[in-house]
C-alpha cells in the first residue's frame, strides 16, 4: 500500500440486550475494517450456545470478512456473506419466507487501497469521511430513518400523554416496529443483511480517493448522539465526527453511556431502549 500510514482505534460495548450483538471487522492485512450491528428476529431465537440470531448474523459476517485472502469486490463478498447467512438459517429450520423469523445485521465496511477507500453499507451503520479542512462527508445514509421518525413521534406523544417509563412507551410502538420489520429489502423500506435474495439490491457502495482524507469513522447506531444535544444550525454528522475526534473513542463512549444512564426511561432523549450496543472504529491517515 505504498507510503500510506494508517492507524486505527476501535471500541465495542454491550448494551442492555441479552447478548452483545455488535461486532467489529478488523483485518489489517487486507486493510479492511467494519462495524456490524446484529438484528435479532422478532420471533425469539437462541441456539444451544445461547446465541441470538443477531449475534450469529453479525459474527458470521465478521468471520467471513476477516478470513478473506483474495481481494474480490466488496459487493460480491457481502452477497456471499448473505448467502452463508441464509444457509445458516435454513440449517436452523428458520422459515425464510417469514420476515419476523430472519436474523440480520446492519453493515458498514471499508477497504483501503493505494488509490482510495472502497466502502459498502446496508442498514443504519454509518461511514463518515473527515478531511484536512475539517469537513465531514457522510458516505452513507441511515436507511431506516424515514421509518423510525413516525415511531419516535408516537413515543414522544406517549410522553406528552403522561406515560413515564420505557416499558409502557415501548408498548405503544411495538406494532409499528413490527410493521417496519416487514419493509426489509423492499422498495420504500430499508436494506439489511438478512439472507433475503433482495438484500443485495439495497447495498450502498462506492469508492472515494485519498486526497486530503484525514480520518474515516465507522459507527453502529448505538454510537449516535441524541439529536437533542446537537446544537441547532450544526450539521449532525459533523458534530458527531468532531466530538469523537476531539474526545477520543473511550471518553466519547463513556459520556454517551453516562447520558443514557441519566435517562433510563428514554424520556429526555427518545430511543427504544436505555442503552444499545455500541461499536466504532476510527481510521487515521
Amino acid at each position: 500500500m505504498g507510503d500510506l500510514i494508517v492507524t486505527f482505534e476501535e471500541i465495542t460495548r454491550k448494551g442492555v440486550g441479552i447478548r452483545h450483538e455488535d461486532a467489529i471487522i478488523s483485518h489489517p492485512l487486507a486493510n479492511m475494517y467494519g462495524a456490524l450491528d446484529g438484528v435479532s428476529s422478532l420471533v425469539p431465537y437462541v441456539n444451544a450456545k445461547k446465541e441470538t440470531g443477531g449475534f450469529i448474523a453479525a459474527n458470521l459476517t465478521k468471520n467471513y470478512f476477516e478470513s478473506l485472502t483474495e481481494p474480490g469486490s466488496l459487493k460480491d463478498h457481502l452477497a456471499e456473506a448473505n448467502d452463508l447467512l441464509r444457509e445458516q438459517m435454513r440449517l436452523a429450520n428458520i422459515d425464510l419466507d417469514k420476515k419476523e423469523e430472519l436474523w440480520g445485521t446492519a453493515v458498514a465496511i471499508i477497504r483501503i487501497l493505494d488509490d482510495g477507500v472502497e466502502f459498502i453499507q446496508t442498514g443504519d451503520c454509518m461511514i463518515l469521511a473527515v478531511y484536512d479542512n475539517k469537513e465531514v462527508r457522510p458516505l452513507t445514509w441511515k436507511q431506516v430513518s424515514h421509518l423510525e421518525a413516525p415511531v419516535f413521534a408516537k413515543w414522544q406523544d406517549g410522553i406528552d400523554k403522561g406515560l413515564n417509563n420505557q416499558k409502557d412507551l415501548h408498548e405503544t410502538v411495538i406494532d409499528r416496529i413490527k410493521k417496519n420489520r416487514y419493509q426489509s429489502n423492499m422498495d420504500g423500506g430499508y436494506g439489511v443483511l438478512n439472507g433475503e435474495k433482495a438484500a443485495v439490491r439495497f447495498f450502498e457502495y462506492g469508492k472515494i480517493n485519498l486526497t486530503c482524507l484525514k480520518h474515516i469513522i465507522l459507527l453502529t447506531d448505538g454510537m449516535f448522539l441524541p439529536t437533542t444535544i446537537v446544537p441547532e444550525q450544526t450539521s449532525y454528522w459533523s458534530f458527531v465526527a468532531h466530538t469523537i475526534l476531539s474526545k477520543g473513542l473511550t471518553l466519547y463512549t463513556q459520556e454517551l453511556i453516562e447520558l443514557e444512564e441519566s435517562d433510563p426511561e428514554c424520556m429526555d432523549h427518545v430511543r427504544f431502549k436505555k442503552s444499545d450496543d455500541k461499536t466504532a472504529i476510527v481510521i487515521h491517515f
